[in-house]
């Protein structure tokens, strides 16, 4: 029998329970993993007779300062089963690396024993769980060691009314659906054809978004985050301090309106006639602080590729996210600044005007990788991702690797036929997704509308089965 679990997390729960219920699960028999007194509250009434692991997050406080200091057991299974090491766990989590090591150690430790105490001997266990806290990173890793199978679901964004089970966390593989879905392979034709026709004046999932980021939303989401505070009074190590709260522009829109006068003020440079394009990605965040793995420090990429370049009179472009525009600190600026052939261009520039004048595109995890890619323009990313397969994408492990590739012309041989890209991206990518909507945060109308869960389920179930024995199929 397959046990689901879920990794409780903001929002996620209103969609993914219900989903699990679809797909024909009862609540009582899920393992439910709570990281707040929040979650607790929400499993009484919504899950009452679910089997809950509390992470120890008190337990962790109280351990000695000299205890933890070297890793257990179990926490080396959950390493080994996501591929990463433990300066990968303390330095990838936004909050918890912000707590003293010892601490951080001592959760990491106790975490994985108590996680692997509700996975172990359980049978084939179906998780559940986004990778981005240290408690999720850790639950894969274990469910994965034990034979289970952990996946997250996501928007494909390209197309955006679509979504898939996606694993990680040395990259994403992207779950490969083993029943034929003729409208899935219809729905990837169709987004080439509208694509043939020009690109529309909108980013992929732009109206989605817009759903998404009405003031109503964004007055819940903060109001859940201060009754998860006043439930943990910041006990909980995984959630901001108030303190970050105060002095973090990516947390703090008024630190980060504050941000915008300087970025007012900032004169962009112009785009060099030869350029490599580096987006950069939001950070914290786990695309690039734990798929990127060395690649999160995007300072550094950027030195080590224009360096490389400098011989050839190619710069490099370094953009910033057109999300997190003014919520990065203007003092993250100033290597790009000092470097010589690193042009810090307008953040308002269109990505897909850059993409296809550079030289070649750099990433580390971005789906500017994808819209790159589908172009048959040369791309470099800096994990695996699904689209690391396309002929005209290479994968480096890390930055310092772009040393050799531009000594050696690298782009020069990322080349690929149409036609192979566009069978791709329909036989494979959107070939194994579903029609739904996943996105973050979760709980926009369109998200929870019962169709829409419904459908999630249907993946869910799909997924599970794959886990029992064929004799146990239905």
């Amino acid at each position: 029998m397959v046990t689901p679990l879920l990794h409780l997390g903001l929002g996620f729960d209103d969609l993914l329970v219900p989903a699990l219920v679809e797909a024909g699960f009862a609540t009582r028999d899920m393992v439910l993993i709570a990281r707040t007194d929040a979650n607790l509250s929400w499993v009484r009434k919504h899950a009452p007779g679910a089997t809950v692991v509390r992470l120890p997050y008190a337990a962790a406080r109280r351990a000695n300062v000299v205890s933890g200091l070297a890793p257990h057991a179990a926490l080396k299974r959950a390493c080994g089963g996501v591929g990463l090491d433990i300066l990968d766990l303390l330095v990838s989590e936004r909050a918890l690396r912000r707590n003293r090591v010892d601490t951080a150690m001592n959760f990491l430790n106790l975490a994985a024993e108590e996680i692997e105490a509700a996975v172990a001997g359980r049978g084939p266990v179906f998780a559940l769980v986004e990778f981005t806290v240290t408690s999720e990173l850790l639950t894969a890793g274990l469910v994965t060691h034990h034979g289970g199978l952990a996946t997250w679901p996501r928007g494909l964004r390209l197309p955006s009314d679509r979504f898939g089970l996606f694993g990680a966390p040395k990259g994403i593989t992207h779950w490969q659906r083993q029943v034929e879905d003729p409208a899935a392979v219809t729905a990837g034709e169709a987004f080439l054809e509208a694509r043939r026709a020009g690109p529309s004046g909108r980013p992929p999932g732009y109206e989605h978004n817009l759903k998404v980021e009405s003031g109503s939303e964004i007055l819940r989401l903060a109001t859940d985050r201060v009754k998860e505070f006043v439930a943990d009074r910041g006990a909980n190590l995984q959630l901001p301090k108030p303190s970050d709260y105060a002095r973090l522009p990516w947390l703090n829109p008024a630190k980060a309106r504050l941000n915008l006068r300087e970025y007012r003020e900032r004169r962009w440079d112009p785009l060099p006639e030869r350029y490599v394009f580096l987006p950069l990605h939001v950070q914290p965040e786990s695309s690039a602080d734990v798929m990127g793995q060395e690649w999160r420090d995007q300072a550094y990429t950027a030195r080590v590729l224009a360096d490389a370049l400098a011989p050839l009179d190619i710069a490099v472009a370094v953009k910033e996210h057109a999300n997190f525009i003014w919520r990065r600190d203007p003092d993250y600026w100033p290597p790009f600044d000092a470097h010589p052939n690193i042009a810090a261009i307008d953040p308002h520039s269109d990505s897909r005007e850059l993409m296809q004048h550079a030289v070649f595109t750099v990433t580390a995890t971005g789906t500017v990788g994808l819209e790159a890619g589908l172009a048959g323009l040369p791309v470099v990313t800096g994990a695996r991702m699904p689209w690391s397969s396309l002929a005209n994408v290479a994968h480096l492990s890390v930055p310092d690797d772009l040393t050799a590739f531009v000594a050696d012309r690298g782009w020069e041989s990322l080349r690929a036929d149409r036609s192979a890209i566009e069978e791709w991206f329909v036989h494979d990518y959107v070939r194994h997704s579903w029609e739904g909507v996943v996105i973050d945060p979760p709980r926009a109308p369109h998200v929870l509308e019962p169709a829409n869960i419904a459908r999630v389920g249907a993946a869910l179930a799909e997924a599970a089965a794959s886990l029992e024995p064929p004799s146990s199929h239905h």
